[in-house]
């Protein structure tokens, strides 16, 4: 019984904290009517919430093996109570809502990761998928129930809602996780190395901006191609000093090690990308195509959290069975297949064909995102699980990041060339949607020939473990 109130405390903050990320990112084209702003600068209150976690990832393990996890955790979820009361107040001013973007963007790369690891401390190997299960099931509901809750209080309430409603849900989880999780010693291993922490920031910062600066007409071909060429030497830079550390910011040497990790991070970060990516797409579809309020665009999500909190129990119980990991290529091809359906959908689409796709959609992602997870996490040792969360998610959020910059960017270039072309700007837009749906499906299918490495090599483990 202790396990599950464990389980309910670490949940309670990460929960909210992704339900108000999720709810932000219906908003787009309201946010875009609000401040006065392009789609492509809109689509960086996604981006900057993405970059701070990513950012903050790799450093999570600094500050656990100078604090602890609970510290850690903790600190992360005050973060997010305080910011949250910041962004309350001063919701009217759109560089206000972007500082607290980053602001929630760091707390998430501190809770998130520090989540799953929490809970593994508590529960052994047989019940690991179950969790890993009910973890994805409250994460992924999330971003589903967001934004039906972020298209009705737009509609009929203040922005502001937004944040206060964030504030009860950290205070609750402050007090239960203080109480209720267990206080780790820090180990005190790692030293800072400022150098790589400074090129981390820099590659991350100056690959984004120039990804950003490439649709601005009042920036010169030449300032964006500098600042992507920055960001990828600061990257490639980071990557070499970090290789020579024991002690390294992130264990890249995983990597090598592990391979079924390696595999399955693969296919997650690239099922990542495409998840953040339709979540910028879907909601400018249903809005500027198929002409829907903002509330009705967001029930539009509440198919797909119930089909993936239903079907990501499913598959941690099938992985927890040892059965066979087939039906993860089914999820991944069930997603794949909506993201494409859209791409032919007609403006006078019937809504229960739209909320039938979103459901697919669900049931593809609670069957292959969380199972993926689990099968990558099992193939580390105990010692390298925080490590490996750490270094997971990085990449995949910085798949995510940069796959919604790309998008908005494009999204931007592309209806405007189309207008300039004679097109009707809500059918040059539609057309543009239309797309990047069949880029984002056509990305996912392109995962599933790594599904064999990971199957082989995961019976191949199996059959060694056996005949030790």
């Amino acid at each position: 019984m202790k396990k599950h109130s464990i389980l309910f405390a670490v949940l309670l903050g990460a929960f909210s904290l992704v339900l108000t990320n999720s709810a932000f990112n219906i908003l787009l084209p309201s946010l875009v009517t609000l401040y006065g702003i392009s789609t492509s600068l809109g689509g960086w209150l996604m981006a900057l919430y993405i970059l701070a976690m990513t950012i903050t990832m790799p450093l999570t393990s600094l500050f656990v093996d100078r604090f602890g996890r609970k510290r850690t955790y903790l600190f992360g979820l005050a973060l997010y109570g305080l910011t949250s009361v910041l962004g309350a107040v001063f919701s009217h001013y759109f560089e206000i809502a972007m500082l607290v973007r980053v602001l929630h963007g760091i707390a998430a790369g501190l809770m998130i990761p520090l989540s799953l690891v929490l809970l593994f401390d508590y529960y052994g190997n047989e019940a690991r998928g179950r969790v890993v299960g009910a973890w994805g099931m409250l994460l992924t509901i999330a971003p589903a129930i967001g934004p039906t809750l972020g298209g009705v209080i737009i509609q009929y309430g203040d922005l502001s809602a937004l944040f206060w409603i964030n504030v009860p849900f950290a205070v609750a989880a402050f007090v239960w996780c203080s109480f209720k999780i267990s206080a780790y010693p820090p180990v005190r291993r790692k030293t800072i190395h400022w150098q790589n922490v400074t090129l981390l920031v820099l590659g991350v910062a100056a690959f984004s901006l120039g990804i950003q600066f490439v649709s601005q007409p009042g920036v010169p071909a030449w300032g964006a191609a500098a600042l992507l060429l920055l960001g990828a030497a600061a990257g490639i830079q980071f990557l070499r000093v970090e290789s020579k550390k024991e002690e390294p910011l992130i264990r890249f040497g995983l990597l090598k090690r592990y391979p079924v990790y390696t595999a399955a991070l693969v296919v997650a970060a690239v099922q990542d990308a495409v998840m953040f990516g339709v979540i910028f797409v879907l909601p400018l579809f249903f809005q500027e195509a198929l002409n829907l309020s903002p509330a009705a665009a967001g029930a539009m999500f509440i198919p797909t959290a119930i089909a993936t909190s239903l079907f990501a129990w499913i598959g941690g119980s099938l992985v927890d069975a040892g059965k066979s990991r087939v039906f993860i290529g089914y999820g991944i091809f069930f997603v794949a297949l909506s993201i494409v359906s859209f791409a032919f959908l007609p403006q006078t689409a019937p809504l229960v064909l739209v909320m039938a796709l979103m459901a697919l959609r669900g049931i593809g992602n609670g069957l292959s995102e969380m199972s993926l997870t689990t099968i990558g996490f099992a193939a580390l040792p105990e010692e390298d699980l925080h490590e490996g969360s750490a270094l997971a998610n990085t990449i995949q959020r910085l798949a995510s990041s940069f796959t919604v910059m790309l998008l908005a960017v494009y999204y931007d270039y592309r209806k405007g060339m189309l207008i300039d072309a004679g097109q009707l700007a809500n059918n040059a837009g539609w057309t543009a949607l239309k797309e990047e749906c069949l880029l984002l499906g056509a990305l996912l299918l392109l995962t599933l020939p790594l599904l064999r490495v990971i199957k082989l090599k995961r019976v191949n483990d199996v059959a060694g473990e056996q005949a030790a």
